[in-house]
């Protein structure tokens, strides 16, 4: 029975975090006296620069918390993450991350030199390459922030190793797994490849920042930081993503690589098999949680014979941007895995989208440091219940 400790926190203050984490850590008979030694992996959310109050990224003082544990118990923390456009030496010197590693003397491992993970039991892929890191760890710290999610609905532990493939990469596997469904298949691959798949295995540890997290269009700059107070910890990325979302009041059918995760068994196969430690779930779940939009289209009612171009500019939301808002920075057009972004024609002030060859990924949403770009209904969408 997997344990996901849950513990009130109002505040990034240092003291107060490490005393938080360390309980944390405790409740899930999870020993630091482990760290010994070890080469620890400590992986933040980064997706891009940010300012520590719009909650995009996992918070510094967390993540500055986390690594001075390791520190004081003998370990050897390595920073590993790969920001899907930018790079990462650009995202840590734009950010509260650069004083922290600095300060903390944080070693900053190059998320370019990759290393193939193969995981026979996979539903749908079998192959992942990523961080040639992970596999030189001893113990994998994945610091999840809690955030609303336009794709997958919510982001937390599951859906953060994602960062594990690196750059751009990430947006080329929209292509291939164009189906909301099926992308979440891909990231329960991924998930119990580094889990079940790495030798020699490691234990992976997600401890959640969930103090200050993301409500609505998230989880890039569109979205809306709001508090909800918590840490969680767990050895079980479908349990505390479980935890979290029903902090928040979310509909846990929506979340797919939370349900789905739940039918692959992976140490877990429903709620009740779940033990959470420390404060309740009741305790902090808050009523008023806004989610991200998505899709309905995307329901298990629906399968994708209606990919054309027609079908998803009448039905589907499409990215929009704004003229008012867009500095023609063109980082949009460099995410896009698809080529449907190019540079403005000149009849507005903004780059030209070709909707037909757009797959509506939204990862151009996601990156858009601006929050120049909306979705827009399509003209139908009411038929399907969007």
């Amino acid at each position: 029975m997997p344990q996901v400790s849950l513990i009130q926190c109002s505040d990034y203050t240092l003291g107060n975090l490490k005393d938080k984490i360390r309980t944390s850590l405790s409740n899930i008979g999870f020993d630091v006296k482990q760290f010994n030694n070890a080469r620890v992996v400590v992986k933040p959310n980064l997706l891009m620069p940010a300012k520590e109050e719009k909650a995009i990224i996992t918070n510094s003082e967390f993540y500055r918390a986390v690594v001075q544990i390791v520190k004081e118990n003998n370990g050897t923390p390595v920073l590993v993450e790969s920001p899907a456009i930018h790079s990462l030496e650009r995202v840590i010197k734009k950010t509260a991350y650069a004083a922290v590693v600095k300060s903390e003397d944080i070693e900053v491992a190059n998320p370019t030199i990759t290393r193939t993970l193969t995981y026979d039991a996979g539903k749908k892929f079998k192959y992942f390459d990523i961080s040639q890191a992970y596999f030189d760890a001893d113990i994998i710290l994945n610091l999840p922030k809690f955030k609303t999610h336009g794709i997958t609905y919510m982001t937390g532990a599951v859906k953060l190793l994602f960062g594990a493939i690196p750059g751009v990469e990430k947006s080329k596997m929209h292509l291939r797994v164009p189906v909301h469904d099926d992308f979440a298949e891909f990231l329960l691959d991924l998930y119990g490849a580094m889990t079940y798949a790495m030798i020699p295995s490691k234990p992976i540890i997600h401890i959640m920042d969930a103090i200050s997290v993301q409500e609505g269009e998230g989880p890039g700059p569109a979205g809306k930081a709001r508090k909800l107070n918590a840490v969680l910890a767990s050895e079980n990325g479908i349990a505390i993503d479980y935890v979290a979302s029903m902090i928040a009041g979310l509909d846990i059918d929506k979340a797919l690589t939370v349900v789905n995760g739940f039918k692959r068994e992976f140490g877990v196969s429903s709620p009740k098999q779940i033990n959470v430690v420390g404060d309740t779930i009741k305790d902090l779940h808050v009523d008023d949680f806004e989610p991200a939009t998505g899709s309905s289209i995307f329901s298990n009612m629906f399968r994708w014979p209606f990919n054309t171009p027609m079908f998803k500019n009448l039905f589907l939301d499409r990215p929009v941007p704004s003229e008012e808002k867009c500095t023609l920075c063109y980082q949009c057009k460099k995410i896009c895995a698809s080529g449907a972004i190019t540079s403005s024609s000149g009849k507005k002030d903004i780059p030209d989208y070709d909707y037909k060859a757009c797959i509506r990924c939204y990862c151009c949403l996601e990156i858009c440091s601006e929050a120049a770009i909306k979705k827009e209904r399509g003209r139908f969408q009411w038929m399907l219940g969007g």
